[in-house]
C-alpha cells in the first residue's frame, strides 16, 4: 500500500491556524497598547499645560498686590482704620 501525501496535512492546517490566532492576537495587542500610548501621552500633554498654568498662579500669587488681594477677599482681613461695609441684598430701594 502506498500513501499519498497530501499538499495539506492536518499538522500543517493546524499550525497554520495557530499561527494565524498568534498574529491577529498579537496585532491586536499592538494596537490596544498603542492607543492607551496616545491616551496617556494626551494625558501628559493636558497636566504639563495645567501645571504650566499652576507654576503661573503661584508667580502671580507670590506678589504684594495678590498677598493683599487674598488677605481681603479670603480672610476678610482690613487694614487699620479701614472700615467694612456690608449691605443687604434683599431689600428692595423704594423711592
Amino acid at each position: 500500500m502506498t500513501r499519498k501525501y497530501r499538499f495539506f496535512s492536518l499538522q500543517k492546517i493546524l499550525i497554520l491556524v495557530l499561527g494565524t490566532i498568534a498574529i491577529l492576537y498579537a496585532l491586536q495587542q499592538y494596537y490596544v497598547q498603542r492607543s492607551k500610548l496616545l491616551m496617556y501621552q494626551q494625558e501628559i500633554k493636558r497636566l504639563t499645560q495645567e501645571n504650566a498654568m499652576l507654576e503661573k498662579t503661584l508667580k502671580e500669587a507670590d506678589t504684594p498686590f495678590m498677598t493683599e488681594k487674598i488677605a481681603r477677599e479670603q480672610l476678610g482681613m482690613m487694614k487699620p482704620g479701614e472700615y467694612k461695609v456690608k449691605m443687604k441684598e434683599d431689600q428692595s430701594v423704594s423711592h
